[in-house]
Order: structure tokens, then C-alpha cells, then sequence
């Protein structure tokens, strides 16, 4: 959620815990995971995503989509990491992109933060590899979200592309392609099939 105001109503016997983050800041995070203590699911959510191809995206922009999408993310695994394998296991999912694995010109900053993700990705898995975190790649086309307001481009519902990727980690799916675009596109793209 964009803020805690805009969580859904989880129903009664349901325990959630909202707390503000800005996964920019280390000492946010490492505060947050010490107060959610019970997590056994990471999903990785945060983007930035500057419009520019790499010869007319700022430094500024390009800067700023390495530190929402990269560095937070790489903050957040490696401060739930511990938390999930001391609650008996469980994983971390990190929103990537079709984009991690295909260039999109006009936005170069967001390809090449989520490219350096999907390598991370990765480096997590080698690393916590025997724990009892899994750690998923998701790779989704384009969303419906304020962040793609604007973009034209197919996007899938939120909604939808959220049930593929609880379903897909139910299953124990490595890599995941939430959405009709990502589904056809995405295992070529990364070279399975």
C-alpha cells in the first residue's frame, strides 16, 4: 500500500501491522523488521520508474530508480531474511519486470535498476540456498498502477496479477509470470520454457 490509510479491510481474526517505510533509509528498515517479527512472506513492491532513455535520463532520475529499485530491495531482503528462516522459513518475492530482461528505451534508468535487481535476485538465492528462505523472481508486463498512469501499454489488473503471484509461491514456483504479457513474453525472454 502507498500508505497505511490505504490498506483493505483484512476482516476479523486477521493480525496486520502497518508500518510506515521508506526502504531509502537502512535504519527504517532494519527498525521494521525487528517490529514484524512473525514474517514469513517478503514481496518486494517498491518502484520508481523515470521516464528517459540513457542518453536524456538525469543522473538524478537514474540515481534515484538504483536506490527504490535496487537498493531497497536488496535492503529489505537482507533484513527479512533472518526474520522468515527464525519463523520456520518462508520467501522473499521480488517485483521485478519484463523490463529486467529487455530493454524499454524510454525508460533506461528503470531497466537497468531492475536488470542489477534480477542479478541480485539471484546472489540471494545463492546465498540462502539450504536456509529454509526462498527467494522468487516475478516478472510482470505492465500493471494497472499510478505508476504506469499515462503508459500505453496492456496492463493487467492488480488484483489479478497479486492472485498469480500468492498461487505461484503456494506452488513453489521459482520464477513467475503473473500476467498474460509476461506469460507469452517472459520465459523466452529468460530462456526456459
Amino acid at each position: 500500500a502507498r500508505g497505511r490509510f490505504d490498506l483493505p479491510d483484512f476482516g476479523s481474526g486477521t493480525s496486520v501491522l502497518p508500518l510506515e517505510l521508506d526502504i531509502t533509509d537502512g535504519a527504517q528498515v532494519a527498525r521494521s523488521a525487528s517490529h514484524a517479527s512473525d514474517v514469513t512472506l517478503l514481496i518486494n513492491n517498491a518502484g520508481l520508474l523515470p521516464h528517459g532513455g540513457a542518453m536524456s535520463v538525469s543522473e538524478k532520475d537514474l540515481l534515484a530508480a538504483i536506490e527504490v529499485n535496487l537498493m531497497g530491495t536488496w535492503r529489505m531482503a537482507r533484513a527479512f531474511a533472518p526474520v522468515i528462516e527464525a519463523n520456520g522459513g518462508g520467501a522473499i518475492v521480488n517485483i521485478l519486470s519484463l523490463i529486467s530482461l529487455q530493454n524499454a528505451p524510454p525508460f533506461a534508468a528503470y531497466s537497468a535498476a531492475k536488470y542489477a535487481s534480477w542479478a541480485m535476485t539471484q546472489s540471494f538465492r545463492d546465498d540462502l540456498a539450504g536456509t529454509s528462505v526462498r527467494v522468487v523472481a516475478c516478472f510482470p508486463g505492465g500493471i494497472d498502477t499510478d505508476m504506469l498512469a499515462g503508459v500505453a501499454a496492456a496492463k493487467a489488473h492488480p488484483d489479478s496479477v497479486a492472485s498469480s503471484i500468492v498461487e505461484a509461491v503456494m506452488r513453489g514456483d521459482a520464477n513467475v509470470f503473473p500476467d498474460r504479457v509476461s506469460a507469452i513474453h517472459g520465459p523466452a525472454l529468460l530462456g526456459i520454457s
